[in-house]
């Protein structure tokens, strides 16, 4: 007999009772990011730390080289990479190989997994150039490029801790659900449940605080405008270009994001357009 198709509602109770320590960090990233924060670490222990899961470790020195070092020597060790990178780009570069492995049996699962990783990453990408672009102009701010890349990896992290929830329940095999609800549950729960997950895995509070931010309509607080304006606009310009939604200077697209890119002082919006559109390809 088939599983009965549950309703929304009580799917969503169920996620809820969810256990908060499903693993949607590596182990070995969070590790990595509670040492660099404590600095006093050793290059060699964190050396062995990455290199305790050789799988990580090669996908991280992947990313190195695709991300950071177009046209460069290419970094071939863990070490080379801390060296040349530094702490917070490692952190960074085991946060986004942990997400970019993250996979299910389930083929509905794992295409919004799949999607979720492209449009972080594109959002974490993107939200770092454009600090970098309007930095001399503000950098009484202390802009930080690195944080603000791992901003935008996580600013949808609450979708990543539900899509894995949602697996582990369809693996228990007790019921079905119907599919075209999944991005409903996600929209709904996303925020809330992104920063209970971020407190829960002692994430540093500047990046709980953007997933609270991201997309409320009252966002400016003088505290992080810059990183959070960043993050925001990142990630409305990568959904319209996911959604065809084409730039020109009257349309509402703009209108969206001209709040943030005005106190990012960036005035050639196709510009950021087609940064964005070129890293989504």
């Amino acid at each position: 007999m088939p599983e009965p198709i549950v309703t929304k509602h009580i799917f969503q109770q169920l996620l809820l009772s969810q256990p908060i320590d499903i693993p949607v960090f590596h182990d070995v990233a969070l590790r990595l990011q509670h040492m660099m924060n404590d600095h006093s670490y050793r290059i060699e222990e964190a050396i062995k730390l990455v290199n305790e899961d050789t799988a990580l470790a090669a996908e991280m020195l992947r990313h190195a080289n695709t991300t950071y070092n177009s046209g460069k020597e290419p970094i071939t060790t863990i070490k080379n990479a801390i060296v040349r990178l530094g702490s917070q780009q490692v952190v960074n570069l085991a946060f986004t190989a942990s997400m970019a492995s993250s996979k299910s049996d389930n083929s509905v699962i794992n295409a919004y997994l799949k999607n979720l990783w492209y449009h972080s990453h594109a959002v974490a990408i993107s939200s770092a150039w454009m600090v970098v672009q309007i930095r001399s102009g503000v950098n009484k701010q202390n802009i930080n490029a690195d944080e603000v890349y791992l901003a935008g990896l996580f600013h949808d992290i609450g979708r990543l801790y539900l899509l894995k929830s949602m697996d582990n329940l369809f693996k228990a095999g007790l019921f079905q659900i119907e599919y075209h609800l999944i991005a409903d549950i996600l929209d709904e729960l996303n925020i809330q449940q992104g920063i209970r997950v971020m407190q829960h895995w002692n994430i540093p509070e500047i990046y709980s605080n953007t997933v609270e931010r991201h997309i409320s309509k009252e966002w400016k607080c003088g505290t992080n405008d810059y990183l959070v304006a960043a993050v925001r606009s990142s990630c409305k310009i990568h959904h319209h270009i996911e959604q065809g939604i084409e730039y020109n200077e009257s349309s509402e697209a703009l209108d969206k994001v001209k709040e943030e890119l005005t106190l990012l002082n960036i005035g050639d919006a196709a510009y950021v357009y087609d940064f964005v559109k070129a890293i989504s390809c």
